[in-house]
């Protein structure tokens, strides 16, 4: 028979181990949200998922058509780390002759999750670079310093090691929390090359000074978050000359992606493509 202390012993390394995978699986969710069983736009009796939630600065409140995603764009997408850069540095790689996007993650988290949750909806609009950022936090995460120009000279350099040809410009870049205002101040430093902004639960209203030149913006946050702030950075884009829109990501906390993130993602980038200004 066991003794008091061996089954102490047991009980303990049980702790210990259900402790570990218990922040494993939390660092999964906060990174990537976790997927439908049911294929993308169809809920779990093939009815199809919410669709996102859009609300003007103005107070009206509608929702966003759900994007209708054909069979060959649920296919595998190519997912991964683009050589051996450190900080790392994930790709999607897309649509070849599509266009440059860059996601930026928030304080104390994981690059590869994000990407990986839109991942169908990126490809479609082109390649998706998710840099790691450069001050590690904790066992898995990162966060951002403020060197704005150094994060842009790794974004190049990532564009250039994949073969990118020409002036590296007119990205897309998103960010969320820590990493929006890192996308903000990209967008705000080097307006010829960050001409598309998705700002997704950033700690304060955006600055509009030196973001007047954007083509488009999209401004979010969860559904259980704080509005006023997004609204707040939609009226003054809007009063800036900038078109911009508010979404909200359903059934989400902050830095959370929703139950639907390609949905979401898809309507996002398709709006900001649609209703971009010309460029240069």
């Amino acid at each position: 028979m066991r003794t008091r202390r061996s089954w102490r012993r047991a009980g303990a390394s049980k702790l210990e181990s259900a402790s570990v995978f218990g922040l494993c699986f939390a660092l999964v969710l906060v990174g990537c949200q976790p997927r439908s069983e049911a294929p993308p736009g169809k809920g779990a009796k093939g009815v199809s998922a919410a669709s996102t939630d859009r609300e003007g600065a103005d107070g009206s409140h509608a929702r966003a058509p759900e994007p209708e995603v054909p069979r060959e764009e649920t296919e595998p997408v190519r997912v991964g780390r683009l050589g051996d850069l450190e900080p790392a540095v994930f790709v999607v790689r897309g649509a070849k002759a599509g266009g440059r996007l860059v996601f930026l993650h928030g304080m104390c988290g994981h690059g590869l999750g994000y990407a990986q949750s839109f991942q169908h909806a990126a490809a479609k609009k082109g390649t998706l670079l998710a840099p790691q950022a450069d001050v590690p936090c904790g066992a898995f995460g990162a966060k951002w310093s403020m060197d704005v120009k150094a994060l842009d000279q790794r974004i190049v350099a990532a564009f250039e090691r994949l073969g990118d040809s020409g002036p590296i410009e007119d990205i897309c870049v998103i960010g969320m929390s820590q990493g929006a205002t890192r996308a903000a101040a990209l967008a705000r430093n080097y307006p010829e090359r960050y001409t598309r902004l998705v700002s997704m639960g950033a700690p304060t209203e955006v600055k509009v000074a030196g973001l007047e030149r954007l083509r488009a913006a999209v401004m979010m946050v969860g559904s259980r978050e704080r509005k006023d702030l997004m609204l707040g950075s939609e009226r003054a884009l809007k009063r800036a000359g900038v078109p911009t829109t508010s979404i909200i990501i359903p059934d989400a906390d902050h830095a959370a992606m929703g139950p639907h993130p390609e949905q979401t993602m898809d309507t996002v980038l398709d709006w900001l493509w649609e209703n971009a200004r010309p460029g240069k």
